[in-house]
């Protein structure tokens, strides 16, 4: 949930700066997320102009997260989600973002890798910039980060200006081990973590072993659901056994000992534990030392 108040912090003047930075560069054409991104497998013309090529710099691997928008990819060097511009043009080979734009939306820089057993909307390729930065593309299209995106799963520039949208990745596109859970020190003692460190909660009003999640429609905007695949954390004994029910719409949620686990998108940085008690329903999960 975003902070009414923002508007009168320093931070909030950051921000604003950022919103103008962006109205700036949002007036080009829209497209939408199912036509930019429709999934294919032709070679695109940036991929074409400028392959990839072995590099001294590291090599950042991507990767997924579930978010209030859906499973979208990530930059998984800071966890920070990803976005296309739908004025840019498909397969161009540039970017029309520069200048105070691409301030408030930075390029994604080459190299990266896919993320291990997911199907990305396209191939991966490569445009140079006015300065010489490389900068990835998925389909054909740049790819950035935003600004405004201050922690780990934060999507705050998805719909900007009508023209600035997350990358979504098919539920049935997620394959593969998983990222492993983690433990997180909080304010209430260690509780169980997603691989960036959200605290993950059950919901008391789901049905132990249904198959089913009680929390839809706006509750799973507020609590959006922990996709599969995932494993547990080494060395450390979870309270029940990890496990996959199917949402509507095809979406692979974990459960952990018959409950389907969430995220509270009211918590901002990894180790927050707002949801906590939330209308005296939803739970972190405790993780005995």
């Amino acid at each position: 949930m975003r902070n009414p108040g923002w508007a009168g912090t320093a931070a909030g003047a950051a921000l604003i700066a950022v919103a103008l930075a962006v109205t700036a560069c949002g007036a080009g054409s829209v497209s939408s997320a199912g036509g930019a991104y429709g999934y294919g497998t032709q070679t695109t013309q940036a991929t074409q102009a400028a392959p990839a090529s072995p590099s001294s710099v590291s090599t950042v691997a991507l990767k997924t997260e579930t978010t209030r928008a859906g499973t979208v990819l990530l930059a998984d060097n800071h966890g920070l989600t990803l976005y296309y511009y739908s004025a840019d043009k498909r397969g161009s080979g540039k970017s029309v973002c520069t200048g105070g734009c691409a301030t408030a939306w930075p390029p994604l820089a080459a190299p990266v890798k896919a993320p291990a057993g997911v199907r990305l909307p396209g191939p991966l390729g490569i445009i140079t910039r006015p300065g010489g930065l490389r900068q990835v593309t998925i389909n054909g299209l740049p790819i950035y980060l935003y600004a405004g995106d201050k922690a780990p799963g934060q999507e705050t520039g998805n719909g900007m200006a009508g023209s600035w949208h997350v990358i979504k990745i098919h539920a049935t596109a997620a394959a593969g081990r998983g990222a492993a859970l983690k433990v997180s020190h909080t304010r209430v003692g260690p509780v169980l973590a997603s691989s960036h460190g959200r605290t993950l909660y059950y919901y008391s009003a789901d049905k132990r072993h249904s198959g089913k999640s009680a929390c839809t429609g706006t509750c799973a905007t507020a609590w959006p659901p922990l996709a599969a695949p995932v494993k547990a954390p080494a060395g450390v004994r979870l309270p029940g056994k990890l496990g996959v029910i199917t949402r509507p719409g095809g979406l692979k949620q974990v459960t952990l000992n018959g409950y389907p686990l969430y995220f509270y998108i009211g918590d901002k940085t990894a180790g927050q534990v707002t949801g906590a008690g939330v209308g005296g329903a939803w739970h972190v999960i405790k993780i005995k030392a």
